[in-house]
Parts: structure tokens; C-alpha cells; sequence
């Protein structure tokens, strides 16, 4: 089957650290195809525009005035594409050999397909500390045990889209901080009778943040995944931060800190009982997930991890949290 062409848009924000191993390996894997690159840049401040001055004859280059977001930035750049397959590529990942190829050989095996997505290794690009790589396991967990399956969210990191469709559904919503797009999007897919395809021939890598940021960033997500599981009326069947796995393990979180503090004021057997039962359950349920992180970073990371995973749980909470009290607010007012 001769491979379609195609436009591959590279949204970056402030990317100087890594926009130049993310373009070096496209140009890389796009030699001799029919091709375009296309970079839009989200107003940034640092030495990304310099950085991509010097690939300037392989790609075409849009700077924004005004800091729009990402979902702002990826719809420009759809809009501007020359060709009717889009590739989206996150200006901090880096892509597999023959990944690009394979996405778009999938995207049009079947009419049912909306969106074909690739598939994060487990190989932190940061390298700097167990933080990183937690981060790094928790976000990959999951695809070692996965062949090409049908997904609800659509892998906004690196994924392959028919322009047309995706102007048809409206395009990528914009959030005034990055992730939840994309699980809004897919879900707008499914709408639309179509489905996202994870694909196990096409992987990245990616640099990670602290288990701090990933904290912080898992407080403003959780709000937007909760509305899409309502919507749903189901939760994701793998993935890591939207399985009804991982609800259970943030409720028994919720469960074994509040059992904690009653221990502390008010002691009691029961409440030792029920507190054991509930680390019980938990080391249960995340067993699989332990195994995975020793399996990568050895008995020290498997030790960190269950101190990784109740971090997780409570960003889960405590957007769960944000989400009830925003409701209850809108509520009170349109009452």
C-alpha cells in the first residue's frame, strides 16, 4: 500500500531542551515521503524560535503573538496543513523507528477507525531521579500488556488523524492548561461512531516530570476526566489515571488516611482491623503495578512506589474534591 501524504504538526511552548531531538528524529524517519513539518509555537520566551531557525528549510514555522494553548496551537496548525492526514507531535517525545509510518498505514485500514495512536516506552528521557521514573512507570503501565486495542481517549502525544474528521467534530478544545484534551476529544470521536486505535509498532519516549508536578498536574486533570466519565458512563478499561482500578485504589487512599487520623485520637481494634484490611486491598490491587517498577528500576523503586502510588491517589482526590465543589457552587447559583 503506498503511504499517504501527510502534514506533521509540532505544537511547542517554551521547548529549547528538547525541540531539536524531536525534530532531528522526524526529519530522520520522514526522508523520501511525501511530507510537510509544521511548527507552531505558542508565544514562546526562551530560545525555542532560535533552536528552530536552523532546521528552517525542512519545516514551515508559526509563531503566535499571544500564549493560546495547546489545543489552540494544534487546531492552527491543522488548519493550515496541506495534506488530509495529520500526524500530531509533542515538541517533548521522541519517536520510535517506523512509528510515523505505521500510524498512518493503520489509520485507514478500516472505516471505523477515528484516530490512531502510538504507544510511550518505558525509557525517561530526563534520567534524573526515582521521581522522574515513577512518573515515567505510572504513565506507561499497562502497554506491556496490551496488543492493538481500541482506547477511549485519543493519544494526543503522538497520533495520526483525517483532517477532514477532525475539523468535522470540531477540533481540539482549548483548555487553559495542557491535559484533559485528550480524552475530551476522543470521547467526541466515539461520538461520531469511530474509534481510537492504540497500535503496538509505534512508541515514543518522553521526558518526565517530578512526581510533584505530575501531583499538581493530576489535581487540575482529574475535574475534566471526572466529566468525561460521566458523560461515559463507564471508566477506561486500561490506561493509568482513569481505570476503575485506580478509582478504588484513591477511595481506599481516602480510606486508610482518615482510618490513620481516628487511630490517632480515638484508638481502637476495629479501627486497626479495618485500616489493615484496607493496605491489604491496595497492595492487592496495585500488586501487578509494583511488580512492573521493579521489573524496570529494581527492589528500591518497587519500595518507592508505594510511597508514589498514595502521592497519585491523593492528586486523584483532591480533584475529585475540586470537581464536587465546583459543582456545588454552580449548583447554589442557578439556584
Amino acid at each position: 500500500m503506498q503511504l499517504k501524504s501527510f502534514s506533521i504538526i509540532v505544537p511547542t511552548y517554551n521547548s529549547e531542551n528538547s525541540i531539536k531531538s524531536c525534530l532531528d528524529r522526524i526529519i530522520q524517519e520522514t526522508k523520501n515521503l511525501k511530507h510537510e513539518i509544521i511548527i507552531v509555537d505558542d508565544a514562546s520566551s526562551d530560545r525555542t524560535e532560535k533552536i528552530i531557525s536552523n532546521f528552517k528549510k525542512k519545516i514551515r514555522f508559526v509563531k503566535l503573538k499571544k500564549n493560546k494553548g495547546v489545543g489552540y496551537v494544534r487546531n492552527y496548525g491543522a488548519k493550515i496543513a496541506l495534506y488530509k492526514t495529520l500526524i500530531f507531535i509533542d515538541s517533548d517525545i521522541i519517536v520510535s523507528r517506523k512509528s510515523i509510518k505505521n500510524l498512518i498505514k493503520n489509520l485507514y485500514k478500516n472505516q471505523n477507525i477515528g484516530s490512531v495512536g502510538a504507544l510511550p516506552e518505558v525509557a525517561n528521557l530526563t534520567k534524573k531521579n526515582w521521581s522522574s521514573n515513577f512518573v515515567c512507570l505510572k504513565s506507561c503501565y499497562g502497554n506491556d500488556f496490551l496488543n492493538n486495542v481500541f482506547s477511549s481517549n485519543i493519544q494526543s502525544e503522538f497520533c495520526a488523524i483525517n483532517k477532514n474528521f477532525l475539523k468535522k467534530i470540531g477540533g481540539w478544545k482549548f483548555y487553559d492548561s495542557a491535559g484533559g484534551e485528550e480524552y475530551e476529544l476522543g470521547y467526541r470521536i466515539n461520538l461520531f461512531k469511530k474509534k481510537n486505535l492504540l497500535i503496538h509498532n509505534a512508541k515514543y519516549s518522553t521526558y518526565y516530570a517530578n512526581l510533584y508536578l505530575r501531583f499538581k498536574k493530576i489535581i487540575s486533570r482529574t475535574d475534566k476526566y471526572i466529566s468525561i466519565i460521566f458523560k461515559k458512563k463507564k471508566f477506561d478499561t486500561q490506561g493509568s489515571f482513569s481505570t476503575s482500578n485506580q478509582a478504588f485504589s484513591s477511595f481506599l487512599t481516602l480510606i486508610i488516611f482518615s482510618l490513620i487520623v481516628l487511630n490517632f485520637f480515638y484508638y481502637h481494634r476495629l479501627i486497626n482491623l479495618l485500616l489493615t484490611i484496607g493496605i491489604i486491598t491496595q497492595f492487592i490491587i496495585e500488586y501487578k503495578f509494583l511488580i512492573f517498577a521493579k521489573k524496570y528500576f529494581g527492589s528500591k523503586m518497587l519500595i518507592f512506589s508505594l510511597f508514589g502510588i498514595q502521592v497519585i491517589n491523593l492528586g486523584i482526590i483532591l480533584g475529585t474534591f475540586k470537581f464536587c465543589i465546583k459543582k456545588i457552587i454552580k449548583f447554589a447559583f442557578v439556584q
